[in-house]
């Protein structure tokens, strides 16, 4: 255990380091929306793109890892959107769109930001399951979220009937930094081309301050944030980071039986804590935010043990 420590402890500290800078004001009042804008719109598109671009696309692709882990995503998904529909996570009942904004919180860790570093003081070989991960969350959590909360509000404007979710979904995706980064790496090795070796260096550069500045940023933006937990946070925490990594186990280790290194930086992946972006979509969305804001800041403080803990189960360290 003392070993998995030695590794996750200096990751969560440069978290910590963001936290204590912004909740006691040692940045200026734009510089967390600054850090995050660089390392969303620049450091972590070199390194996606990178990780995607360095590596032949059969290596990219695992078959049975995918329908493992988006069977486990999906039925994770449907438990809780079922449960939020019937006010059975300590809330009221949730309209289509609200269950649709806490599911994709339960599915949809922080793997771009926190993931990525971490593994990769794990293991650098574990990249690419990182990267596809990333690209099933995309493809499938997030479209099929935002498809649902456009189907909820298009019926409450009384458009249901009239206009397609479809538009805007793929077109707020294609405006995405990461997306671009990722369809741009796809194309390379499918082709199989080699990168120049300006864009090598460049895309090398930008890629290495992609770890320190996100974990920096994932702090500075729980910074003012007061950290509290109650019934509903509580059932939001666990799902996020027990009965998620559990399913994700299940589903990989008993029934489609990738590659264990593979099915373990799976399950690793599941355990990430909740991802800012579910927060921004819901606010997008006009969903209620205050329990998945509440929920990513003290999900990512207890994460200091689940993810050590589930690394030591998983024998990665």
């Amino acid at each position: 255990m003392l070993a998995v420590l030695e590794v996750t402890l200096p990751v969560f500290a440069l978290v910590f380091c963001g936290y204590v800078a912004a909740g006691r004001r040692m940045l200026p009042e734009k510089a967390v929306e600054g850090i995050n804008a660089f390392v969303f719109r620049f450091a972590l598109p070199a390194m996606l793109f990178r990780v995607v671009a360095l590596r032949p696309i059969g290596e990219l692709i695992d078959w049975r890892y995918t329908i493992g882990y988006v069977l486990a995503a999906l039925a994770v998904y449907l438990l809780v959107y079922r449960m939020a529909r019937r006010g059975r996570l300590g809330a009221p009942p949730a309209d289509g769109a609200h269950a649709a904004a806490l599911s994709l919180h339960i599915t949809h860790g922080n793997i771009g930001y926190l993931g990525i570093a971490l593994i990769a003081e794990v293991s650098a070989k574990a990249l690419p399951t990182v990267a596809l991960t990333i690209i099933l969350d995309i493809v499938v959590i997030v479209i099929l979220s935002m498809v649902l909360m456009e189907l909820q509000r298009g019926r409450e404007r009384g458009a249901g009937s009239r206009s397609s979710p479809w538009v805007p979904v793929f077109a707020s995706l294609a405006r995405s930094p990461l997306v671009l980064a990722i369809a741009a790496g796809l194309v390379v090795s499918v082709f199989g081309w080699s990168l120049p070796s300006v864009v090598d260096n460049f895309t090398r550069l930008l890629g290495g301050a992609a770890g320190p500045g996100a974990l920096f940023a994932i702090g500075a933006a729980l910074g003012g944030q007061r950290l509290r937990i109650d019934r509903e946070i509580g059932a939001l925490i666990a799902a996020k980071l027990v009965l998620y990594p559990v399913a994700v186990a299940l589903s990989l280790y008993l029934v489609f039986r990738p590659d264990p290194f593979v099915a373990a930086i799976g399950v690793l992946c599941a355990a990430m804590p909740g991802a800012s972006n579910s927060f921004i979509i819901a606010e997008r969305y006009g969903v209620p935010t205050a329990a998945i804001s509440a929920a990513i800041a003290a999900g990512t403080a207890v994460s200091v043990l689940t993810i050590s803990l589930t690394i030591w189960l998983l024998g990665l360290r």
